[in-house]
């Protein structure tokens, strides 16, 4: 290939990536839209459910002896403060230490891998019934939920259009709060009884695992993103997705979609 002929390979990927952007930015609120964008938020849901039941399971932790006023914990923490600062040193290493990972390896990948993660450490936690292990597994708990916090905003501000980017984080959140009355009236039900002869607590944590793990099976269908792709090179790949979002856009919107406006380089 001669000198010329390469530079224009190479300076057509940025023009590729640019053209999905604008394709991306182009796209109708149509139900398809809004049900990738509420899928990704349902993965928050039950990060805000896991995050609330803290403080709603502490009286069950003490009346099972697990924690008492003096357990040590954290940074000189005791009893369920102890429980909270491992909560809150996991989001701190997840969010800080380890948000670059979905910038790495793709949004897809790591929502999903991180989701998984959690739930696992939240159903081994679950059965500890020592307080060192009970906060060893909380930690590692709040390490995958402070890497899926990060990758799934990441998400969506690439996923929506930048005319309904407002609207997809404001329902986001709204589907993200919606789990803190769940997880109060659960609690409320639960805690205080034992259920089968399981501790009440116990139940809280396990409802939001397995709940979390449906999540999962129902977002195999979200691809990955399409500007991550571009960014990293695999723009055939990214090509493709959005062609796919491009069809099912236009056969909920029952006309052609608008026009591709110029892209700036990027």
């Amino acid at each position: 290939m001669s000198g010329a002929a390469q530079n224009d390979a190479l300076l057509s990927k940025p023009a590729r990536q640019a053209e999905i952007s604008a394709r991306l930015d182009r796209l109708p609120a149509t139900r398809h839209v809004w049900r990738l964008i509420g899928l990704l938020s349902l993965g928050g849901f039950f990060e805000f459910y896991d995050l609330f039941f803290t403080g709603y399971v502490a009286p069950g932790l003490y009346r099972d002896n697990i924690l008492t006023p003096t357990t040590p914990g954290l940074f000189g923490t005791s009893g369920i403060a102890g429980f909270i600062a491992a909560l809150f040193m996991g989001l701190f290493v997840g969010t800080l230490l380890f948000g670059f990972v979905a910038d790495r390896f793709g949004r897809r990948v790591i929502f999903t891998f991180s989701l998984l993660a959690y739930t696992f450490c939240n159903v081994v936690m679950a059965f500890q019934s020592d307080a060192f292990w009970l906060n060893v597994w909380r930690f590692l708990a709040g390490v995958g939920i402070g890497v899926e916090l990060v990758t799934i905003d990441t998400y969506i501000s690439e996923l929506a259009p930048k005319h309904l980017r407002g609207r997809a984080f404001a329902f986001n959140q709204v589907i993200q709060f919606g789990s803190v009355p769940i997880v109060a009236v659960l609690a409320y039900l639960l805690v205080p009884n034992n259920p089968l002869g399981f501790s009440g607590w116990r139940w809280v944590v396990l409802i939001g695992a397995v709940a979390a793990l449906a999540v999962w099976w129902i977002r195999r269908a979200v691809p990955e993103s399409p500007r991550w792709l571009a960014a990293h090179g695999r723009v055939e790949q990214a090509e493709r997705i959005t062609a796919e979002l491009e069809r099912r856009v236009e056969t909920q919107y029952d006309r052609p979609l608008p026009p591709i406006p110029p892209a700036a380089p990027p």
